[in-house]
């Protein structure tokens, strides 16, 4: 029997944040107005190529690439993304990551995890312009809770936001999507790293590095 009270359940509140650890040498850049990242990005390059023969027709180039990257990024949902500009004993290594959180169109609801994978399996066996070898596309469990790995390797198009000099070289990719706990979002931490000589002895090792970073995320109240 009741007392005829109705119990109301309070809905738990989605994380206020997130937070993750990045090596040492990851420059963050937040996607908050183009006036902020580009002076941010305008630092980064000074700084950078302080020590170099780049010419300032060089600078230029490299500062509106980054740019370029972030405005393309910001306008997908990105929030921060980290560039990585580091010499490894003899060999300059060249990597970035793109947060991005997704959010459900209006009216409609987010699907869950599984159906992540299978959409981004399909998109794999159906192929795209600058598709490299097969993608790797597996439901893993993180600390921060279950995920989509998605590891994939493609060629950039020529006309891609950054790809100011018509790059061809093919770009190893690793995302990670994270259902944000008691929301319909998803956060998204897209990994890269080009795969061309010297890099493409390190790439194995670059992406266990950023498979370790996407294991300390933490969601925070």
């Amino acid at each position: 029997m009741t007392d005829g009270t109705e119990t109301r359940v309070t809905p738990v509140p989605p994380p206020s944040d997130y937070r993750f650890a990045v090596p040492g040498g990851w420059e963050r850049i937040v996607l908050d107005s183009p006036e902020r990242w580009t002076h941010r990005i305008d630092k980064l390059v000074k700084r950078g190529l302080r020590r170099t023969q780049a010419t300032p027709q060089l600078e230029a180039a490299l500062a509106e690439r980054m740019r370029a990257q972030a405005e393309a990024a910001q306008a997908n949902g990105g929030v921060e993304m980290y560039v990585v500009n580091q010499v490894l004993g003899q060999v300059a290594v060249s990597a970035g990551l793109v947060v991005t959180v997704l959010r459900p169109s209006p009216g409609t609801e987010s699907g869950d995890l599984g159906d992540i994978a299978r959409s981004l399996a399909l998109r794999d066996d159906a192929g795209d312009a600058g598709h490299v070898g097969d993608d790797d596309v597996t439901l893993v469990d993180l600390p921060a809770g279950p995920a989509v790995r998605h590891r994939y390797v493609r060629r950039p198009a020529p006309d891609a936001p950054g790809n100011l000099d018509g790059n061809k070289l093919a770009v190893a990719h690793l995302d990670v999507y994270l259902a944000v706990p008691h929301s319909g979002q998803r956060l998204l931490l897209s990994f890269s790293t080009p795969t061309a000589p010297p890099l493409e002895p390190l790439v194995e090792a670059l992406v266990t590095l950023f498979d370790s970073v996407a294991r300390t995320l933490q969601w925070m109240a």
